[in-house]
């Protein structure tokens, strides 16, 4: 089977090689992957400028789905035919985090969705909803589940303003999420073209990022002077001391990214403490019970995720550093086996 590694870093050292597949262990499961997805975080492993000392080698992309090929003895939850998604955290099944989790991750330190086959523990696998294709459900593991952790799995936000950043997976997720939940939203963005798409998706006010003087300003004005109640933020960087200031009295603050870097430059605390805000630091995405909730939710609302830019199996190495260097509109895909069945009658791969 074809696979891609990371032996070291940066872009040179992803290399496309041949290995014989690996038969399924006990409990085990093989896929074969009929797409997975790029996050920032494979860019950013690659680039070396996040966790640069992870063990290599190891094989790229976090999220994945496709059908099963074989199981190993003691396996009763899936059977050959069957469709999957990848939990994203694999030691996290239930329960609180732990910071030994991170050991833990798919695309790095452990073998991930790049390449033609992928053999992973049953218990960190998910049958994808009925209504939704492969490549839909190939985008949620780490951005899907991220968004919906962030927004603290919510059973109820409606009437709350909800600050979202950009039209990346995270942020598109987590404005499906909110609307659904009869949250107001304000979106930025600088995208015009995209401004009737993200109406439809939720969005109750977008502000152009590129051309307002006064974000701050213009956030209050859209929450008639309120604020936000709760904020996804994936910029990081000195926007986080803006974002602070776009709050409301006991808002939350969901801290997913670090789009514009992890340094600060400013006073954060005398702000936090003046409003008695709540940094809410989201990691690991969420346990696969948080998973599972998670695809009931989608399900039970028939959301479908934004797949973006989509891109062969010979075009890996181009397709994440195009993700890095220059995110698109929703999820971009690497469609790896083709041929998988991926029956798509019930659902569009993308709106």
């Amino acid at each position: 089977m074809n696979t891609y590694q990371l032996t070291a870093i940066g872009f040179d050292a992803l290399t496309r090689t041949d290995r014989a597949p690996t038969p399924p262990g006990p409990g085990e499961v093989r896929i074969r992957p009929h797409a997975a997805s790029i996050n920032y975080r494979d860019f950013a492993l690659i680039q070396g400028i996040y966790q640069a000392d992870l063990p290599k080698p190891f094989v790229p992309l976090s999220d994945g789905a496709g059908t099963v090929e074989a199981i190993g003895a003691g396996v009763r939850r899936f059977t050959p035919g069957d469709r999957v998604v990848g939990h994203y955290t694999t030691g996290w099944l239930d329960g609180p985090f732990q910071s030994s989790y991170h050991a833990t991750k798919l695309g790095g330190p452990h073998d991930g969705w790049l390449a033609e086959t992928v053999t992973l523990p049953e218990d960190v696998l998910l049958p994808v909803p009925e209504y939704m294709t492969l490549v839909e459900a190939a985008t949620l593991p780490v951005s899907g589940l991220t968004a919906w952790t962030a927004l603290g799995e919510p059973d109820n936000l409606n009437g709350k303003w909800v600050l979202i950043q950009g039209t990346g997976s995270v942020s598109l997720m987590a404005l499906q999420i909110a609307h659904a939940l009869g949250a107001n939203t304000v979106l930025m963005t600088s995208k015009r073209k995209h401004h009737a798409t993200l109406r439809r998706l939720g969005a109750t006010r977008i502000i152009d990022y590129r051309a307002t003087t006064d974000l701050v300003a213009a956030v209050r004005e859209a929450t008639d002077g309120k604020g936000m109640d709760l904020a996804v933020e994936v910029l990081g960087g000195d926007q986080l001391l803006r974002t602070v200031a776009m709050m409301a009295d006991n808002g939350v603050m969901a801290i997913v990214g670090f789009l514009r870097g992890c340094e600060i430059h400013g006073d954060l605390i005398g702000p936090l403490l003046a409003r008695r805000l709540t940094l809410r630091a989201v990691s690991g995405a969420g346990s696969r019970t948080q998973f599972q909730r998670f695809l009931a939710f989608l399900t039970r609302h028939r959301i479908h995720p934004v797949v973006g830019d989509r891109y062969g199996f010979h075009q890996a190495a181009d397709a994440i550093k195009e993700r890095g260097q220059q995110p698109g509109f929703g999820k971009p895909v690497i469609i790896i086996n083709p041929s998988v069945i991926n029956p798509s009658k019930k659902a569009p791969d993308s709106m």
